[in-house]
């Protein structure tokens, strides 16, 4: 039975005079495409001793082969230089690392199944020794780099580093598992149990034989300590489902699968993973409860399932739009003023629970002016675009909304923006459609000289051409504005008391549109031609309504 490297084996079937047997094992090595260079040499070697011995040719000194077997120690350089090529191949997800390895790792099993493993503390230690191994030739490649490429990165990815040897050694456990359980098969069927090398164990007892016999029965390594304890402690070890090194194994196989499911970085899955509060159930448990939202764990969430499993789900149905308390409270409000669900939601979930009401109230406020300003900026307040972008501001700015929105112009901006193209339409409708191709346009299109044309279209009986009306500035347009105003209230016979024009002229706007030469003249026109562009007749009877008053809802008037 081929137990441990052929090499080793032939050796002792040679020194024993088994050449049959020891022809074989040779040849094995010979016809291998994985065998290394020296061994093939040497296995070659051995095979024409044994051809010439049979022949005749040669007579061979058989207690020499003995002394031979200590001295073939396969080399693990092989593995060192797989785990650098992965290294240093372009693969970056965790699954193209699986197939890289996946590609790779069958060239060596036969290399790894000559490697002895007598039990789990020296399947430990190998593996430790393969890492730093592995590490220390990454390196060494990296420093050789670093002189041919001064632009490149150099520096050792530590967690890259991790992520493939992990993966690598999950790869060939099992490789090394069928080998170990094959030692120890071969020790119960020759009783040679020197061979797990303790010089405390000389002679294959019925426990021993016993511990070896339930070890291949749980298909895992051997534990050596086993041999040092009572018969009773053993079987109850033997018996445990969970606790033991092979579940803990399976289990940290488990939580790597739904970290790197969920796309988690190596850094949080190495701290996650030795994080003995964080069992698998719970994990199990909050990661199929965000598959039932449609959603992937964050750190986030495993973060707070340390502290109890509830809180982990409330974040969690935080991240799917549910949330919990105060903010699930603030959020309805935010749906019942129009917010849609995702705004809602995201303000909801990040604002500070005691600037709340400034949010609400900055949004109420912005459509409040819109309505109130109808006359100036003619944005309708029910306008989905308009909210859509004051709910944008809400979500940028949170808690700082309403200095962004009217002590900083930001809604005077997004009214005058929306305002563009009734503007555009207008000037089209008076100038014709290629008003827009003209030079000057960007000067046409203001707020400004909107208004001056509408002054000419209801007190005037001729239109100004587009270089008229431009050179027409604010301070020469005051006093033909204000003598319009005159006409315009002696032609309809209107009486605005003193009180109604001082609260007009001492009532700016929320948004401080006036300039300099805006008089209240200008701002009862404005209201007036709002009215009329609507279809409403003007007289005293509606100014006695209140509609110049500060605060009278003309839009709703003017959809009656």
């Amino acid at each position: 039975m081929s137990i441990y490297d052929t090499m080793s084996q032939g050796l002792e079937l040679l020194a024993r005079r088994e050449l049959q047997d020891a022809e074989n094992l040779f040849l094995t090595v010979v016809n291998d495409p994985y065998s290394q260079p020296e061994e093939t040499r040497q296995a070659k070697k051995y095979l024409n001793d044994i051809r010439d011995c049979k022949k005749g040719d040669k007579t061979l000194n058989f207690e020499s082969y003995k002394n031979l077997v200590k001295k073939v120690t396969p080399s693990l350089e092989y593995i060192d230089e797989l785990v650098a090529d992965v290294y240093f191949s372009p693969t970056c997800s965790y699954a193209e690392i699986d197939q890289e390895l996946s590609s790779r790792v069958p060239a060596i099993v036969n290399r790894l199944k000559q490697i002895k493993i007598r039990d789990i503390s020296a399947r430990d230690k190998l593996s430790s020794g393969f890492e730093k191994s592995a590490a220390s030739l990454i390196r060494k490649r990296l420093k050789e780099n670093q002189g041919s490429d001064e632009h490149e990165d150099n520096s050792f990815d530590i967690y890259r580093y991790k992520t493939i040897f992990r993966k690598f050694l999950e790869q060939i456990n099992p490789f090394l598992l069928e080998r170990h359980l094959e030692l120890l098969d071969y020790i119960l069927a020759t009783g040679e149990i020197q061979l797990l090398e303790d010089p405390k164990l000389t002679v294959l007892t019925p426990k021993y034989s016993w511990i070896i016999e339930s070890t291949l029965k749980s298909q895992w390594f051997l534990l050596r300590s086993y041999f040092f304890k009572a018969k009773a402690e053993i079987e109850s070890q033997f018996k445990k489902k969970e606790g033991t090194r092979k579940y803990w194994e399976e289990v940290k196989y488990k939580k790597i699968k739904i970290f790197e499911e969920c796309d988690f970085s190596e850094a949080n899955i190495q701290k996650f993973l030795f994080i003995d509060k964080l069992n698998y159930k719970t994990l199990e448990e909050i990661h199929n409860f965000a598959g039932s939202m449609d959603l992937t764990l964050m750190p986030r969430d495993v973060g707070l399932a340390l502290r109890g499993v509830e809180k982990a789900k409330d974040h969690i149905r935080e991240r799917g739009g549910f949330l919990m308390g105060d903010r699930k409270v603030f959020q309805d409000g935010l749906l019942d003023l129009g917010f849609s669900q995702k705004n809602a939601y995201v303000i909801a979930r990040q604002a500070k629970r005691s600037n709340n009401h400034q949010i609400e109230e900055a949004f109420k406020l912005a459509l409040k002016v819109a309505r109130d300003e109808i006359a100036w900026y003619r944005i309708p307040p029910d306008s989905d675009k308009l909210k859509t972008e004051i709910e944008n501001q809400c979500v940028k700015h949170l808690s700082t909304v309403r200095i962004h929105l009217f002590e900083r112009g930001r809604l005077n901006k997004i009214l005058l923006q929306e305002g563009k193209k009734l503007i555009r339409t207008y000037l089209e409708k008076v100038y014709g459609d290629k008003v827009s191709e003209l030079h000057c346009y960007f000067r046409l299109e203001t707020i400004h000289q909107y208004y001056k044309l509408k002054y000419f279209q209801h007190h005037e009986e001729t239109v100004p051409s587009v270089s008229e009306l431009i050179k027409i500035s604010r301070k020469e347009f005051q006093p033909t504005l204000v003598k319009g105003y005159e006409a315009f209230v002696k032609k309809k016979r209107l009486q605005i008391s003193n009180a109604l024009y001082k609260e007009i002229a001492s009532k700016p706007s929320v948004t401080l549109w006036e300039d300099a030469y805006t008089t209240p003249e200008e701002k009862i026109l404005l209201r007036l031609w709002f009215l009329m562009d609507h279809g409403v007749t003007i007289n005293q009877k509606l100014i006695d309504k209140g509609v110049l008053t500060p605060g009278f809802d003309l839009w709703e008037l003017a959809n009656r």
